[in-house]
């Protein structure tokens, strides 16, 4: 029952509207009765004072007990009980409780004050004096009134049922509001609970409605669609490259398959099986050099691959990665030329900085014409390394130029193919390139060839995750 959040906003709404709603009700309550004793009081003084009044006006000296009983007389109707005392001498009295009247008199004289009106209360009987002191004639003369506080008590004890009644009532009614008014204001997350529990891994393409983008719930259902489209592309990014990574492994497996077909159902002579198995060997290692790359992808997708960081010389890495690739340029015909400058140290992975150059290096001279140049060059500016590989070849689209980094991606899917390349050079020196703290930049005009600038800072440190 408590887990519904709509019954837990229910009952700390009844809670903190009760809780107000018992002060506020014990505060007017309290005032109230305090006035209604205070109007009774001052009720009874009035009286008091206006029988004193009276009394002084009609006083006869010689006849002062008929004048206190015509005063009484004149203002006894409605009143318990009335009584005019001269110092302790009862002069007039009214009612049938004139003994209590001299009985509360007789402690009131006990008090210290005998010049101020005194209020008393009876509590056996219920009942309340008020006793007044004047002066008529130079003698001391007190009027005394007393008056039953069934009615006083009656009005505030309905005031009183009325509260103890009215709160249930107000605080059902209250339960009642707040619940609604919770599963009014939580509607908005049952649809998109709803809505959300309709997207699954085929339609993540869907967004849910957002009816108020402006409010919170209109705000949370921006960032759980912001979430969605990052899953979106997440899912798809995932499903191409496993289809790309299919797509490029298939080629080398039919090729072997094949191979080991024609070898097996044929009686081939020793160069024949030697040719066989060299066609095997080179597509072993294809496979194996995009396996290593997909891995090394898949690491830093998933944050784990961590950079084996070491001082090195960029300058050295850079020189000994194009004696290597020399001789390959040399056989298809290219002149291949750098300048380095010397001794541009920095802390990183050397084995992924040279698959970097290496991959710069080959995708140059594989897009390259035979007569055709590449040319490598390795400065420093502003506390940056900056290495430059450009070439003479083929060049790149302009509408390729921001997807030739994308993983698989081929801007001549059958020449790139038959050139034995996978689609993930490319990945791969972003990837080392960014794991170092730099970046890579790309300038290319068909035709003319490409320019791939790489950034990398020289004198900050790199962290084994790979963030600088």
């Amino acid at each position: 029952m408590f887990s519904n959040i709509r019954v837990r906003l229910t009952l700390w709404y009844v809670l903190t509207f009760g809780s107000l709603l018992i002060a506020f009700s014990t505060y007017i309550y309290s005032s109230l009765s305090s006035e209604m004793r205070r109007r009774f009081d001052a009720s009874l003084l009035r009286n008091a004072k206006a029988i004193a009044t009276h009394f002084n006006e009609i006083v006869v000296r010689n006849n002062v007990t008929g004048g206190a009983d015509r005063a009484i007389r004149e203002f006894r109707e409605g009143r318990e009980a009335i009584a005019i005392f001269r110092e302790d001498q009862l002069l007039a009295s009214t009612g049938e409780d004139v003994t209590t009247a001299i009985a509360a008199m007789k402690v009131l004289d006990a008090s210290e004050s005998h010049s101020e009106p005194l209020f008393a209360t009876e509590s056996e009987m219920n009942k309340r004096l008020v006793v007044v002191p004047f002066q008529e004639g130079g003698q001391n003369y007190r009027v005394a009134i007393l008056e039953p506080l069934d009615k006083l008590e009656g009005e505030i004890g309905r005031m009183r049922n009325i509260i103890l009644f009215g709160l249930p009532a107000a605080l059902a009614l209250t339960a009642l509001g707040g619940f609604f008014l919770a599963r009014k204001s939580l509607a908005p997350i049952v649809t998109i609970s709803e809505q959300a529990e309709h997207i699954g891994a085929q339609n993540l393409h869907e967004r849910l409605r957002v009816r108020n983008p402006d409010d919170e719930l209109g705000r949370l259902a921006e960032v759980f669609n912001a979430l969605l489209s990052r899953l979106d592309t997440s899912f798809r990014v995932m499903r191409e490259f496993m289809a790309d990574a299919s797509h490029e492994l298939r080629t080398p497996i039919t090729i072997i398959h094949g191979e080991a077909e024609v070898s097996l159902s044929q009686n081939l002579t020793s160069g024949e099986y030697r040719q066989s198995l060299g066609v095997i060997r080179d597509q072993s290692r294809r496979m194996a050099h995009i396996v290593s790359d997909m891995l090394a992808l898949a690491r830093a997708d998933s944050g784990e691959h961590r950079l084996r960081v070491e001082e090195l010389y960029l300058n050295d890495l850079v020189e000994e990665c194009c004696r290597a690739a020399k001789s390959l340029a040399l056989k298809k015909g290219l002149r291949l030329n750098y300048k380095l400058d010397e001794d541009i140290s920095l802390r990183g992975d050397e084995e992924l900085l040279k698959r970097m150059v290496v991959n710069l290096l080959d995708n140059a001279i594989r897009y390259t014409p035979a007569e055709g140049s590449v040319y490598v060059t390795l400065t420093t500016e502003q506390s940056r390394a900056r290495l430059v590989v450009a070439d003479t070849g083929i060049g790149i689209p302009p509408e390729s130029v921001g997807r030739v980094f994308d993983r698989f991606y081929r801007v001549d899917d059958t020449r790139a193919r038959a050139s034995g390349g996978s689609g993930l050079g490319l990945s791969i020196v972003k990837l080392a390139a960014e794991s170092h703290g730099g970046s890579v930049d790309l300038i290319s005009q068909p035709g003319h060839g490409s320019t791939f600038t790489v950034f990398l800072p020289c004198n900050s440190t790199v962290h084994p995750n790979g963030d600088a």
